[in-house]
């Protein structure tokens, strides 16, 4: 995996990559000695305000002056008075990589960056992703969710049993074709085999090399590829967000935006499931729906 790993980074300066923890060091390794390490739980001291801890760690790394660009940048400035122990987990998030901000790391990795539930956390964390398009440094990030991963602004691949691959390959924002009428979607749940309608669908996701597809919340296995659904289903209000999901659109009651090119779906029924829409699908969902 090493070598598949090498060949990605190569030439690459925002990755983001959907593992498990056997990944991390790897990963870690990949980003650089220097680079700055922004854990996913623990390593705070929870006694402390927001801008103590800033300038513990400011006064260790003997970089005082760049304790306001990282309060800047995470947008920490109303927090600097809050105990660390009152902190969501998406403030401590933004709170762990200002302090790398302050020690001043140029390269980063980010464990589950945006694995919490509070959105203006999320805004703030991908807006600053999206920053290092405009300027120097490498970032990796690795979740264990897909959703996250493909929400983040960059390049997103999964990391399997069977080595790397780039989640985004093979997307294409051309029209559908012509369709074929559907009228049943066979799937399976607890080793028993069920018929929906089309309509009845939310949405489809692909991951980790198989295909689900969620009905009122439920999640069942479907023995087809994405290709083959999408065109199944174009006909019936169906949209292919993303390379790994495909969504029915009368279930969309919000699109969220992350940052100027980070949107996503959030659909009737699923308040706390963004379903990521593609940088390349953006343009294409605002001529079909006018937004």
């Amino acid at each position: 995996m090493e070598e598949l790993l090498r060949e990605v980074l190569y030439g690459s300066r925002m990755l983001h990559f959907e593992g498990t923890k056997k990944a991390e060091a790897p990963l870690v390794e990949a980003a650089g000695r220097d680079a700055g390490y922004v854990e996913d739980e623990g390593a705070l001291y929870e006694k402390m305000t927001v801008r103590k801890y800033l300038k513990f760690f400011a006064g260790l790394s003997g970089t005082e002056k760049r304790v306001r660009s990282a309060v800047e940048q995470m947008h920490l400035s109303e927090l600097l008075g809050k105990r660390l122990s009152s902190c969501t987990e998406g403030q401590k998030k933004r709170v762990r990589i200002a302090r790398e901000i302050v020690r001043g790391a140029e390269d980063y990795f980010i464990l589950n960056p945006i694995a919490f539930e509070e959105e203006e956390s999320k805004k703030v964390i991908l807006g600053w992703m999206e920053s290092f398009c405009e300027r120097e440094g490498r970032l990796i990030t690795l979740s264990w969710s897909h959703r996250d991963t493909c929400i983040c602004p960059g390049d997103h691949y999964e990391i399997a049993r069977d080595g790397v691959r780039c989640i985004d390959q093979g997307e294409s924002t051309q029209d559908s074709p012509e369709l074929p009428q559907v009228s049943k979607i066979s799937v399976s749940y607890n080793e028993k085999n069920f018929l929906f309608n089309p309509e009845e669908i939310d949405y489809v996701e692909a991951n980790d090399g198989k295909v689900f597809v969620y009905v009122r919340r439920e999640q069942y296995a479907g023995d087809f590829r994405m290709s083959d659904l999408e065109e199944k289903l174009a006909r019936f209000g169906f949209f292919r967000c993303h390379r790994s999901y495909i969504v029915n659109m009368q279930k969309v009651v919000e699109l969220v935006k992350w940052t100027r090119n980070s949107y996503s779906l959030r659909l009737a029924g699923y308040e706390k499931t963004d379903v990521p829409l593609s940088k390349g699908k953006i343009q294409e969902l605002r001529s079909m729906y006018e937004f």
